[in-house]
């Protein structure tokens, strides 16, 4: 690390710092404070913190006797009506989820880098930041995963699924990743307000290969006569050698409009644009994506709510000449309806498309659970690719614990179409890129999953055979593998096991997890495994401080990947070797400021790479400061 990278890291630290004793003391009062709200004793009613009123927006969308004028203005807040019926998360349904409390204390900086965390799942980076970036299970490539942001679906502008590098995280207080061995399910959604004050988020961060990053957001429930909210990201970093000839960058930007009628009735504006850039030779230098979306949403009677939807997503891709832009746009247009009653629900969508890849799409899931006994949930999905239909559905089941145990199993098959290249509208100069215009991939699959776990004394362990069978293996179709031809699929079987285990201190636990395959694939390795010593403590009575610790290593066998042609025709599939990453993060939270220290790749291992050729950062050390704050 040199002189320079140095004096970065001490100016960093010491701007942070200023941050830190600069700001009134009064922001950083936590979200979960009380607040006694004056105006309810004028009415004649007890005296109740804001979290018992403010909270509960359903108070006064429902025709309550209280009124919107009679409250503290810290009271008054409203978000559009969203449907909430959902599988439970966990092992046994396969789903995992991220409020904004866990995504702010997992440290992530980009979807790939926090589905790191996920048992079997493989994340696939072309390099650095501002490279490309995807995620695969169980061999999934191309339609192997959808993105839904509030109910629009993230167009595969990329290809054969979504550029996880140009789906930034400013703004986004949940997500949800459904792990179907059929096609996996990725949910994010926006900020929500469940306070009436101004809200705001700081981070800021450097590391390693000079290393920045920053991401902040404003929102204002009551501005404008609706409710605003403003946001930017980026990461940026010189890549590994000390060249520089394998910096990139990110930047994502956010804007947010929406006009209320209560909780009842709303209509939002959402624009979001993100960019990466990046100096390796193998990738477009430039390529941007745009998405705009208008939105309502209506909560007919409580438990019902229908919504609609248009935009349009858009890719700029910059050539390397500098000279020339190609890309192209889709627009979407779609409503859906979501029921949540009594322990079932139903979420049914359809969209529209501009183009044939897909021209249309229907979802339907629904389910039922009981805490008695357990649940049952199913999907179906139709779909229509250049005229040709496709239909997949499947299914997930749990019984509730008896005696510690908990059985569960799930399925998935159809068809499921994919783009196989990069979105691209009218003519190519000559100048530019030999990319033509996307083509349709349709695959069927077969998959089945069978397990039971048990948790009893603090110990969980947990375990399920697995089936999957296509005919065709896909690639992903994004820039690192455009062009490659898809593999002949096979039938394979394999397992998967987690434990949790306790120790004796109340507060570490020895958590991991590992799938074996009889045989590989591609995107596939014969064995993957993660383990790490967790270490989670909330202390004082006021919940003020609190400290997470984590210590493992994640890694997988040699994989085969596919690979682009270069135009020669010759792309296919190649092995590329064993992946291993030991990790250490701690962060501490006082009040609403947390700081974040982390290393990955401790060993300075210098062969990790998904994509031949294109090796990743052999370590990078990265120190993190990340405030919430109500202003």
């Amino acid at each position: 690390m040199g002189p320079e990278s140095r004096r970065v890291k001490r100016a960093a630290g010491a701007v942070l710092f200023g941050i830190l004793i600069a700001v009134p003391a009064q922001a950083q009062e936590p979200p979960d404070s009380i607040v006694v709200v004056d105006s309810l004793t004028a009415l004649g009613l007890p005296s109740l913190a804001v979290d018992s009123l403010a909270l509960d927006s359903r108070a006064l969308a429902e025709g309550d006797t209280l009124v919107a004028d009679s409250l503290s203005a810290d009271t008054i807040f409203y978000n559009i009506p969203r449907g909430t019926g959902e599988a439970p998360v966990g092992f046994a349904t396969g789903i995992w989820e991220w409020d904004r409390h866990s995504l702010m204390a997992s440290g992530a900086n980009t979807l790939a880098e926090l589905f790191q965390e996920i048992p079997g799942l493989i994340t696939l980076l072309g390099g650095d930041y501002g490279t490309p970036a995807s995620i695969s299970a169980f061999g999934l490539g191309g339609a192997g995963y959808r993105v839904f942001r509030d109910g629009f679906e993230v167009y595969p502008v990329d290809g054969g699924v979504a550029d996880l590098q140009r789906i930034g995280l400013v703004a986004v207080s949940r997500i949800r990743l459904e792990r179907s061995m059929g096609q996996m399910i990725i949910k994010l959604t926006s900020y929500e307000y469940d306070d009436g004050r101004p809200f705001s988020v700081i981070e800021a961060g450097t590391g390693d290969l000079n290393t920045n990053m920053f991401r902040g957001i404003y929102t204002d429930p009551t501005a404008l006569g609706g409710s605003l909210g403003i946001g930017l990201e980026r990461m940026d970093t010189r890549g590994r050698g000390q060249d520089r000839k394998e910096g990139g960058n990110r930047t994502g930007s956010w804007v947010r409009y929406q006009v209320h009628l209560q909780n009842r009735f709303g209509i939002g504006l959402d624009l979001r644009r993100s960019q990466s850039q990046t100096k390796v030779v193998e990738y477009t230098p430039t390529l941007t994506r745009t998405d705009v979306m208008a939105k309502a949403g209506l909560r007919v009677v409580d438990g019902v709510v229908v919504s609609g939807y248009a935009g349009r997503s858009s890719l700029s891709a910059e050539t390397a000449a500098s000279i020339h832009t190609i890309g192209g746009s889709r627009g979407q247009i779609g409503g859906s309806l979501a029921v949540d009653r009594g322990g079932f629900w139903l979420n049914g969508a359809y969209r529209q498309f501009e183009g044939d890849l897909p021209s249309r799409a229907a979802d339907l899931s629904l389910g039922f659970a009981r805490d008695r006994w357990g649940g049952l949930t199913g999907h179906v999905s139709q779909g229509t690719w250049n005229g040709t239909g496709t239909l997949n559905y499947g299914g997930r089941a749990w019984v509730n614990p008896i005696r510690g145990v908990t059985l569960f199993g799930s399925f998935a098959e159809g068809e499921f179409g994919s783009r196989g290249a990069m979105l691209m509208d009218g003519t190519v100069a000559p100048e530019a890129p030999d990319i033509v215009p996307g083509v349709a991939a349709i695959t069927d699959r077969k998959t089945g999953r069978a397990g039971l776990s048990f948790s009893r004394w603090g110990v969980t362990l947990a375990g399920a055979t697995l089936y999957t069978w296509s005919d065709l293996a896909l690639p992903l179709g994004t820039e690192a593998d455009y062009g490659a031809p898809a593999d002949m699929g096979v039938h394979r079987t394999g397992f998967e096991a987690m434990a949790i285990l306790p120790t004796r201190w109340q507060a570490l636990t020895i958590e991991g997890s590992y799938q074996r395959w009889e045989e590989p694939g591609p995107y596939l390795p014969e064995q993957t495994y993660q383990g790490a010593f967790e270490y989670h403590k909330v202390f004082k009575e006021t919940g003020n401080l609190e400290l997470w610790f984590s210590a493992g290593v994640r890694g997988h066998d040699p994989m085969l990947t596919f690979v682009d042609d270069g135009g020669s025709g010759a792309g296919g599939v190649v092995e590329v070797p064993f992946y291993q990453s030991w990790y250490g993060h701690i962060q501490v939270r006082v009040v609403t400021v947390r700081l974040w220290l982390g290393m990955d790749n401790a060993t300075l291992r210098r062969g990790n790479q998904t994509y031949p050729g294109r090796l990743l950062p052999y370590a990078r050390s990265f120190f993190a400061l990340r405030w919430d704050l109500w202003n």
